[in-house]
């Protein structure tokens, strides 16, 4: 049979959700991250958020079909701000829900923390206020090994900064 997939591993969509709920608390706690949430919280957001984690880690294509796909993510991202002040305590804060959620399994939560360092300077790379989403991008697969490129290669490398 393989090995299951990333989502899998981690428990399915009960897991992507509970991530995502723990992950979405840090946010508001800390200072710096609860910023961009000060204008009101969508209550859908934290489903969402699974959604999205769910179908980039192996799952059922669930936000593209329901929401858009990559192309909408990042469009509710971008061009927010010329200066990067979120990454690092973004990526703290879902390493600490991952730990807390999450399997205490050290190969998840290393393929885990790869993805959100190239997902979280993907989406930076989309912040300036100059920044241009693409049309119609492809959704990000996340496998043990990295992102699963367009031609079935992995890359574990984090995108080219996309401004004009």
């Amino acid at each position: 049979m393989g090995r299951p997939t990333l989502y899998e591993a981690a428990g399915g969509a009960p897991a992507m959700l509970a991530l995502a709920t723990d992950f979405h608390d840090r946010c508001l706690a800390d200072p710096e991250l609860a910023h961009p949430f000060s204008h009101g919280v969508d209550p859908a957001h934290v489903r969402h958020l699974a959604e999205y984690w769910g179908e980039v880690l192996g799952g059922p294509p669930v936000y593209t079909e329901r929401h858009g796909g990559h192309e909408a993510m990042l469009r509710v991202h971008a061009n927010q701000c010329d200066e990067d002040p979120f990454s690092a305590a973004f990526v703290t804060c879902f390493d600490e829900a991952v730990a807390a959620t999450l399997p205490d399994d050290p190969e998840l939560r290393a393929a885990l923390g790869g993805y959100i360092r190239a997902a979280t300077a993907e989406v930076g790379s989309y912040f300036p206020m100059s920044a241009v989403v693409p049309r119609d991008p492809p959704m990000p697969r996340w496998t043990w090994a990295g992102r699963q490129g367009l031609d079935s290669s992995v890359s574990t490398a984090a995108p080219a900064t996309r401004t004009p």
